[in-house]
């Protein structure tokens, strides 16, 4: 017996809902896998460093002429002052002129004529006036004047 439309529709969205979790479960494993080796990485770096700062202040004598003990270098300090400067400004301006230009012809206007009062009893001796003519969209080109005679 075949599924009905409603158990297809809850399957896939049953496989939709495991494959996004899937996918969420192997990106937070590759981001806590990746930083748990940068982790490492840094560590074994900072432990050679302390190793190779304690080797080096045997080398140098215990003492100073002075009887002093000898300062041990500290480490740089990583971070660098931060210095608020004026920057030079310059300001653009572009001028740009747009002409619009219809996107269609505009026709010629209509009339205005006073209203006149229609009584049923007389008969309208005047047909009704027609609209103005509409002036052609593109108008074909005029041919150009004749020149005048030369001299």
């Amino acid at each position: 017996m075949p599924n009905t439309p409603t158990e297809r529709h809850r399957s896939r969205i049953a496989v939709a809902a495991v494959s996004g979790a899937t996918a969420i479960a192997a990106f937070s494993a590759t981001g806590w896998l990746a930083g748990a080796a940068a982790r490492t990485a840094a560590e074994a770096e900072q432990a050679q460093a302390d190793q190779a700062q304690a080797t080096q202040a045997q080398a140098v004598p215990a003492t100073s002429p002075t009887g002093a003990k000898a300062a041990v270098p500290s480490r740089p300090d990583r971070r660098r002052p931060v210095v608020v400067k004026q920057r030079p400004q310059r300001t653009h301006v572009t001028v740009r002129y747009v002409q619009g230009t219809p996107s269609a012809p505009v026709g010629g206007g209509g009339t205005v004529s006073v209203p006149t009062v229609h009584t049923p009893s007389a008969p309208n001796p005047q047909p009704a006036p027609h609209p103005a003519p509409h002036p052609a969209a593109n108008p074909a080109p005029q041919p150009a004047p004749a020149p005048p005679p030369a001299p």
